[in-house]
């Protein structure tokens, strides 16, 4: 789920921005919350977990730079958007790391380029990922899978609940899960290092299923679940 915050004093520009970021969100089939503020105090005061935050700059009462700032007092991560007529204010928005500056009247095209930035910018460093399928998108969060097998181009993902089936390339999943706490154990498999049980040297075990290790795999998959767990317990 993408958190989606929207601050912004004018009604009609709330709205109409609402509606080009849900036009291109539909369009990729991701699941999203959107949530308006009128003020930065109203988005201060009932502030929860969010991904996104599309701010404008120019408010009657506390402005979106100071609002932006006290944000960052406690939330290091959240990706800023300012929205703004002026260009003023560029400069200072460096202070705060946003993330873009968007000029009113807001161009669809760029809005809906940032929005693409963002989201891969938020894959990269979080638990979330995000996959296409045909003209699905689907976004996982990588500490509900277990493993992920491939069988002639077609990976399966398994998770705690269900299972997704995609058409990409083993390695290009495999790197989008680069430092996410998974291994490729096998040619065929990757497994989620948390979720291993137990290992011997044909199988690890997660939940009830026994993923094969590939004979030159199983010494170098050994050494990396023992730094993992951060002790030798095979």
């Amino acid at each position: 789920m993408l958190n989606i915050s929207i601050c912004e004093d004018e009604k009609i520009q709330a709205d109409e921005l609402e509606k080009m970021i849900k036009e291109k969100l539909n369009s990729i089939n991701i699941d999203y919350s959107i949530q308006k503020f009128s003020s930065g105090e109203e988005l201060l005061s009932d502030y929860k977990d969010t991904d996104i935050i599309f701010l404008d700059i120019k408010m009657s009462k506390l402005s979106g730079m100071d609002t932006a700032r006290k944000i960052r007092e406690i939330d290091k991560n959240v990706e800023i958007i300012f929205t703004t007529a002026l260009q003023e204010y560029v400069f200072e928005a460096y202070e705060v790391r946003a993330f873009r500056y968007l000029l009113k009247p807001i161009d669809n095209d760029l809005l809906f380029n940032y929005l693409e930035l963002c989201i891969k910018e938020l894959n990269s460093r979080s638990k979330k990922i995000c996959l296409k399928n045909k003209s699905d998108m689907i976004v996982l969060n990588t500490d509900d899978i277990l493993y992920v097998e491939v069988i002639r181009k077609e990976i399966t993902i398994y998770t705690e609940s269900e299972k997704y089936s995609i058409k990409m390339s083993l390695k290009s999943l495999e790197d989008m899960l680069n430092g996410k706490n998974f291994f490729k154990c096998h040619n065929s498999y990757l497994v989620n290092l948390d979720k291993i049980s137990h290992i011997d040297q044909h199988f690890a075990t997660i939940k009830d299923f026994k993923i094969p290790i590939s004979r030159p795999k199983y010494k170098e998959f050994k050494i990396a679940l023992a730094s993992h767990l951060g002790d030798f317990l095979c």
